[in-house]
């Protein structure tokens, strides 16, 4: 499982992103729900980021599944994480 390289939170709007690669992003798509879980890609499609934004229930875990699928680590709970 790759390690996150860096966490941003922004506690007032609710939202995260989770920075796993300094890549340039290529493409970014949507995971789940209107874009409220997307992920940044590089041009070989592998994850430089996921951005997560709400921190309800559902929303984190659809996050953390999607992390799991690629092998990466989403830390928990998100919304109480620090710059990594």
């Amino acid at each position: 499982m790759t390690n996150p390289q860096a966490v941003e939170i922004d506690s007032e709007s609710e939202a995260g992103y989770v920075c796993y690669s300094k890549a340039d992003v290529a493409e970014t798509v949507e995971v789940w729900e209107n874009g409220t879980v997307a992920a940044d890609l590089d041009s070989s499609g592998n994850v430089v980021g996921i951005e997560v934004l709400s921190f309800d229930e559902e929303t984190l875990s659809r996050a953390r599944v999607y992390a799991q699928e690629h092998d990466l680590v989403l830390p928990e709970p998100l919304e109480a994480a620090t710059y990594l």
